[in-house]
């Protein structure tokens, strides 16, 4: 059996057919598929791209650790693992503090991976007012229910956004106002804003706005950057675009200390279309 290994979590995933691109067990892009290996090598058969890039599963090694958990459990009993459990989390709150946090969240934030910058990106169309973005990650729509105060004047809303936490989060929302509703950019950045501020999870916020023009129609950038948690500092960039009684707002977010980030996500906003 041949498969392509994935780079993220070690996953085999098997080598079937010519459309395999992501990992099935963490959703991350492989490190190689057949169309991109295609473009190199255009007379190559899906079976030559198989022997070329495919590998064999390795046989797993025995697991001492493994089994000497599995002992220490049939020695502990059901007790006595839960309050090792206690013991460890106590110890682990106690001695990790900040740094603790910082770990937790450098992982669910790691640094951009920066093979993004040159493989094929993935251009979807958002919406009935259709709004068209390219990124190097899969988003998958993320629609929910509207606070109460807010739903009352939207006829119409939809969102997407990534739905494995991959460096960077990419989040695409699209709101129809009612006819009677006031829908003005500046208001739109504004209620942008003080969104972030309410956000309990969010301090130190930082940022700037710009006024530019995206597929020639007036828009908003916000960018600066956050504490997130307590834990991590986040950049950001957020675009707002007004078109009568249609909103589109892009929200980016990725480690401040990424500039790999940072190029991706001005090429993400640079991608992005009003039909």
């Amino acid at each position: 059996m041949i498969y392509l290994k994935c780079k993220s979590c070690g996953h085999y995933n098997e080598l079937k057919s010519e459309f395999l691109t992501f990992c099935a067990d963490c959703g991350k892009k492989l490190p190689v598929n057949y169309a991109e290996w295609k473009l190199k090598h255009p007379e190559g058969s899906f079976e030559q791209f198989q022997k070329d890039k495919g590998v064999k599963q390795k046989k797993a090694r025995a697991n001492h650790l493994g089994i000497l958990q599995q002992r220490y459990l049939a020695w502990a009993g059901r007790r006595g693992v839960i309050i090792t459990l206690i013991l460890v989390i106590g110890l682990a709150a106690v001695a990790g503090g900040y740094i603790g946090k910082r770990v937790v969240y450098n992982l669910i934030y790691p640094k951009i991976n920066k093979a993004w910058l040159y493989s094929s990106w993935e251009t979807v169309k958002i919406g009935r007012q259709a709004i068209e973005i390219s990124t190097p990650m899969h988003l998958g729509v993320n629609d929910r229910p509207l606070a109460p105060e807010i739903a009352q004047f939207v006829e119409y809303a939809k969102s997407y956004r990534n739905r494995v936490e991959e460096g960077m989060h990419v989040e695409v929302n699209m709101y129809s106002y009612r006819a009677n509703v006031s829908n003005d950019l500046e208001v739109a950045g504004a209620a942008s804003a003080t969104e972030m501020k309410k956000n309990k999870e969010i301090s130190d916020l930082k940022y700037t706005t710009d006024t530019l023009s995206q597929n020639g129609m007036a828009a908003l950038l916000q960018e600066g950057s956050f504490l997130y948690k307590n834990g991590v500092r986040l950049s950001f960039a957020n675009l707002l675009m007004v078109n009568g009684q249609h909103r589109w707002e892009v929200v980016i977010r990725y480690r401040e200390d990424d500039t790999i980030g940072l190029e991706t996500a001005h090429r993400i906003i640079k991608s992005i279309h009003v039909k």
